[in-house]
C-alpha cells in the first residue's frame, strides 16, 4: 500500500474556506493535493495522475455525479470519494451509480475523510507509483509535483520505446528503429548519443534524484525510471 506522500488527491469543492480547510489538512498529513472550485476548471487541467478525487456533489455547472463519470471514463482505476449535504438515500444511490466508492454526508470528521481515504487506497489494486507520466497526444510530461515540459515527438517516440521494453532497455538496432536513423551510418553512435542526450536533460528536470538515462556497454541504453503513458 503507498505511503501518504505517495497518493495524489484530486479535490473538488466549490466552497473556498471548506476547501482550504481540506487541502491545508490533507497536505499536512502528507497527501498531495490538487484543488479546484468546480468541475469544468478540473477537467481543463487534470493531469490524470490522481489516485483518489474527493467531490462536493452541488457545484456551480456541471455537478459532482457528472464529473464523476467523467473521472471513471477517463480513469477507470480511480478511487472516489462524494462528501455532500445531500443525505436522502436516493443521493447515495444516484452518487454509487455515477462511480462513488464512498459516500460520506457533510459535515465529515476530517479523521473520517483520512480513513476512507486509506481504506480505498487499501481497496485499489491498481495503485502503482510512477516517477513521470506522459501524455503521448500532447508530449506532455509530468512527475508527481505537477512540474511539466512538453517533448518533442522524437523525445515522445524514444521515452515510449524505453517504457514499454524488457527492462526498459533498449539496444542500438532498437532505438535506430525507433527514431528511423540508418542502422549502417558511421555516425548512428554519436547522433544516438546527442538524441539521448537531449532527453536525458528533460528528465533530469523533472526528476533530478538519480541517473535517468544510463549507458549500457556495447548494447544500448537503460531508463532508470517509472514512466506512465496515458
Amino acid at each position: 500500500m503507498p505511503t501518504r506522500n505517495e497518493i495524489t488527491i484530486l479535490l473538488v469543492e466549490d466552497h473556498q474556506g471548506l476547501r482550504e480547510m481540506i487541502t491545508e489538512t490533507l497536505e499536512r498529513l502528507g497527501y498531495q493535493i490538487d484543488s479546484f472550485e468546480s468541475s469544468e476548471a478540473a477537467l481543463e487541467v487534470w493531469p490524470k495522475t490522481s489516485h483518489i478525487a474527493i467531490l462536493d456533489i452541488n457545484l456551480p455547472g456541471e455537478n459532482g455525479l457528472y464529473l464523476a463519470r467523467k473521472l471513471r471514463e477517463e480513469s477507470p482505476s480511480i478511487g472516489v470519494i462524494i462528501m455532500t449535504v445531500r443525505n436522502q438515500l436516493s443521493d447515495k444511490l444516484a452518487g454509487y451509480d455515477a462511480g462513488g466508492d464512498v459516500y460520506l454526508p457533510k459535515p465529515v470528521a476530517l479523521e473520517e475523510l483520512d480513513a476512507a481515504i486509506q481504506a480505498l487506497a487499501r481497496r485499489i489494486p491498481t495503485i502503482q507509483i510512477y516517477d513521470l507520466w506522459l501524455q503521448s497526444n500532447t508530449f506532455k510530461l509530468s512527475n508527481r509535483h505537477q512540474e511539466s515540459l512538453t517533448l518533442s515527438s522524437n523525445e515522445c517516440r524514444l521515452l515510449t520505446a524505453f517504457t514499454l521494453a524488457p527492462e526498459n532497455r533498449l539496444e542500438y538496432w532498437e532505438l535506430a528503429e525507433t527514431l528511423e536513423l540508418n542502422l549502417d551510418s558511421d555516425t548512428l553512435r554519436s547522433n544516438l548519443e546527442k538524441r539521448i542526450s537531449r532527453l536525458r536533460k528533460k528528465l533530469d528536470t523533472l526528476f533530478p534524484q538519480s541517473k535517468t538515462i544510463t549507458a549500457l556497454r556495447n548494447y544500448g541504453y537503460q531508463l532508470n525510471l517509472s514512466v506512465h503513458i496515458i
